[in-house]
């Protein structure tokens, strides 16, 4: 797979009088698949917690340092924040995060690392940043109501997939119908009042694959992110994205030409179903289909990265026990420029991360925190 660039130049030569002359320049090939013959080597490191540990149970809330350094671990039991120097891979600091009182962060949905040993936390309609401290430093109360007013989303979703940009000047999040599952992107402003509310149509077909059970539900999963200064809005059930622009305050979509990664899920599956057993049918039906998973940055090389998966073995009740990964690149134009097949994984990685041009995953080794660092060639 490659493209041929032919660059020409005239280099017009004005001394001791000699005549112009062209000069071609020798003719360059580019790949256009940067990841055709990568190679990467993993290796898996284990975090020395010292006298402390790190609690696994779920929910487990973690977020890495928007620049790679630290890792951040939410022990949402013992009221704890802890810190883990990923140089080092050592646990170096704890903070507290007060359950009651002025400083609390509330009933906590999700946590976000900022620069300096701040977190961002969210809830329902309550935001609020934190520092190292544990002193509560901005925060805000969502009108939801007032945010969605003149659309079909609910009040209650403004907070869902909350993000505070790096300015602290804009919050970006994903309003929904909690009937039809349709699912807006709204901007707010520094104070949490709406400056755009808009329908991501696009999305729409994710709810083909959306099973309803008498007490259960399964959907496809959207990501809202941002990196350098573009805002990114991605679902998995295909490669499609929504990118916003805020310099411009501009949203457009874009879908990828892959060759080697199914583009999008295909087929049927039955959306309302009755009991377990059927909901469980229903979901390994989906088993074969492919699941695009969030952005990832690597600030080393300039480049986005994705990846995205799907079940390849199954066990006798046809639970997916093995897992075909693909890889894809693309530029900081948000340009495909490479893709291919990862592997196969009896797991699908989680927690990713780049850390100078290294990808990062944690896991779970006989209870104790590790990471898994990739190490690639391309």
């Amino acid at each position: 797979m490659k493209k041929l660039l032919t660059i020409s130049a005239l280099a017009l030569l004005s001394a001791c009088g000699e005549k112009p002359k062209s000069e071609e320049v020798a003719v360059v090939e580019e790949p256009k698949n940067i990841l055709e013959n990568m190679t990467y080597t993993v290796d898996t490191v284990l975090v020395d917690t010292g006298d402390d540990f790190i609690n696994f149970a779920w929910p487990f809330i973690s977020s890495p340092s928007p620049n790679g350094n630290y890792f951040y671990v939410l022990d949402l039991k013992n009221e704890k924040l802890q810190k883990i120097d990923l140089d080092l891979m050592k646990l170096t600091d704890t903070f507290t995060i007060y359950k009651d009182g002025p400083n609390s962060p509330g009933s906590i949905l999700g946590v976000t690392a900022l620069h300096d040993d701040q977190f961002f936390f969210s809830q329902l309609h309550r935001l609020s940043v934190i520092n190292k401290e544990g002193e509560k430093t901005r925060s805000w109360i969502l009108d939801g109501d007032k945010i969605v007013e003149g659309f079909s989303a609910d009040g209650g979703s403004v907070s869902n997939r909350i993000i505070l940009d790096k300015d602290f000047s804009r919050l970006y999040s994903l309003p929904l119908n909690y009937e039809t599952r349709d699912t807006y992107f709204a901007v707010l402003d520094s104070a949490g009042e709406k400056i755009m509310l808009e329908e991501l149509t696009e999305f729409q077909k994710a709810n083909k694959f959306r099973i309803q059970g008498d007490s259960e539900g399964k959907g496809e999963f959207l990501h809202l992110q941002q990196f350098n200064d573009l805002v990114l809005i991605s679902c998995s059930v295909g490669n499609g994205t929504y990118i916003y622009n805020p310099s411009l305050d501009s949203l457009f979509y874009r879908e990828f030409p892959h060759e080697i990664v199914p583009l999008e899920k295909t087929g049927e599956v039955k959306n309302k179903v009755g009991g377990r057993a059927e909901f469980e049918e229903e979901l390994k039906k989906l088993n074969h289909q492919i699941n695009y998973w969030s952005f990832l940055w690597d600030e080393k090389s300039q480049r986005y990265f994705r990846y995205a998966s799907r079940a390849i073995g199954f066990d006798e009740e046809g639970w997916a026990k093995e897992f075909e990964i693909f890889f894809m690149a693309y530029s900081k134009d948000m340009e495909l420029i490479g893709e291919t097949r990862f592997g196969e994984f009896s797991t699908i990685p989680f927690g990713l991360f780049f850390k100078d041009g290294k990808l990062y995953s944690y896991v779970n080794v006989e209870d104790e925190l590790g990471f898994a660092v990739f190490t690639f060639n391309f």
